[in-house]
């Protein structure tokens, strides 16, 4: 999985002069921001300024050495990322060309005509999609040296807000894991640092797992390199109309598929 950000992101972070300019004197080898500002004739502050919105962007990396300076280097995965994302934007896309999903569709429409073929499709499609995400999810946990549900427990504790603490059974919902599987997440992650495990105030029996700061900064990692495994989502060219459509339509068929799922367990059970 390559290194890239969204090419919003990579495009937008270059519309300001000053911001170009940094990044062709980068091109010499890493700089520190005073050497910089010099070169530019602004102050200190401005050129830190536009390097931490290069950075946001994907754009510049920081390192600091043993006196503490800064020392700031340009991003050679995002350069080739914004070059493929300028030679994409040259190629037509034609999005409503048939593939060989649609050829199988078309084969089991014919066995059962009185059928939907689209409910087979979008089945078919959600299942190979599944296996991408899966598979990038995996490769995206496994850069950070972790599993893909320590990502999701990390992100999951990340979206619940500050403090970033939640209990074993408000986790469960989020990730739909057994405490079981919970817990042996937690102490992993506990012991790389990530988490920490603490008395539940409203529980005497209880714990809490709280995320730690070093996770933020592996969530970071991990987002720059690939936004988790959906990356693609962003470098398909889709319009970001159509994909907040695509995230309503998909949403609705979430929901009902747990409405659905919940009845049939209580018809069972």
């Amino acid at each position: 999985m390559g290194a890239r950000k969204t090419a919003d992101s990579l495009f937008a972070a270059l519309a300001d002069a000053s911001r170009r300019q940094l990044l062709s004197l980068l091109n010499a080898g890493p700089q520190s921001a005073p050497s910089l500002a010099r070169e530019l004739k602004i102050s200190r502050a401005s050129v830190i300024e536009h390097l931490n919105e290069l950075g946001e962007a994907g754009w510049v990396d920081v390192a600091f050495g043993d006196d503490g300076e800064a020392s700031y280097s340009k991003r050679s995965q995002a350069e080739a990322q914004f070059l493929a994302e300028c030679e994409a934007l040259q190629k037509p896309v034609c999005s409503e060309a048939s593939d060989a999903l649609d050829e199988q569709a078309a084969a089991w429409a014919r066995e059962w005509p009185a059928e939907d073929p689209n409910v087979y499709l979008i089945g078919q499609r959600l299942l190979r999609l599944s296996a991408h995400i899966d598979r990038a999810l995996k490769e995206a946990a496994a850069s950070q040296g972790l599993l893909a549900a320590e990502l999701l427990l990390l992100d999951a504790l990340l979206v619940s807000g500050p403090p970033y603490t939640q209990s074993p059974t408000q986790l469960q919902k989020p990730l739909a894991m057994t405490l079981g599987g919970i817990t042996k997440c937690v102490g992993r992650l506990e012991q790389m640092g990530l988490v920490e495990r603490m008395p539940d105030p409203a529980d005497g029996r209880g714990i809490l797992v709280r995320m730690k700061s070093q996770a933020r900064k592996v969530l970071r990692n991990i987002l720059h390199q690939g936004a988790y495994g959906t990356d693609w989502v962003a470098s398909s060219h889709m319009a970001p109309e159509r994909r907040a459509a695509l995230s309503t339509l998909l949403r609705e068929l979430h929901v009902f598929a747990d409405a659905e799922a919940a009845r049939r367990g209580a018809e069972r059970g």
